[in-house]
């Protein structure tokens, strides 16, 4: 009973140690530190290239096409926030909307333009894949998610409705045709 035992827990602790090696080594960056803006627009453009299956001289003509798109991408998508501190009132409310709903015109024109400038060396099949990258979806979701708990929001807005709406049938007499 005592050796099952002493296998099983060695088991365990060798299984533990080698989940703990690989989490370390997702983690680790080359010399200790976190890849600058250029190395991860780099590494993005090189995944992009490999995606579309691009030769070497049209993944030549790609690279910096992208590199330029990904950064004037990231410029327009920093959207700010209201103060959560004080209670805003309808003037920042308004000039905050209003800035929302002009980033939003220049990110369509960025894809835009560049989707015209990709479609000079990439297949239309292939600028429809950069421009609706995961990346572009990942960016959305990430400033969601830090928006004032928005799902929780959403689910507590959706349970109410619901609970509103049973309310509402169990209250209104039904339709009796004579």
């Amino acid at each position: 009973m005592k050796k099952l035992l002493i296998l099983l827990l060695s088991a365990v602790l060798c299984f533990s140690a080698s989940a703990q090696q690989k989490v370390t080594k997702n983690r680790q960056f080359k010399d200790g530190e976190k890849p600058n803006k250029e190395e991860i627009v780099e590494k993005k453009c090189k995944r992009m290239a490999d995606k579309l299956m691009l030769d070497d001289a049209a993944a030549a003509k790609f690279m910096p096409v992208y590199k330029n798109y990904l950064n004037e991408l990231s410029e327009n998508l920093d959207f700010k926030k209201l103060n959560k501190d004080s209670e805003p009132n309808d003037s920042d409310i308004d000039k905050a909307v209003q800035d929302k709903f002009a980033k939003s015109r220049k990110i369509v024109d960025v894809r835009e333009k560049y989707y015209n400038e990709f479609r000079k060396f990439l297949t239309a099949k292939q600028a429809k894949t950069v421009i609706k990258t995961r990346e572009w979806k990942k960016l959305k979701e990430k400033r969601l998610a830090n928006t004032d708990n928005s799902r929780q929001q959403l689910i507590k807005k959706r349970l109410e409705f619901n609970h509103d709406k049973q309310r509402l049938d169990k209250n209104s007499p039904s339709l009796k045709t004579e």
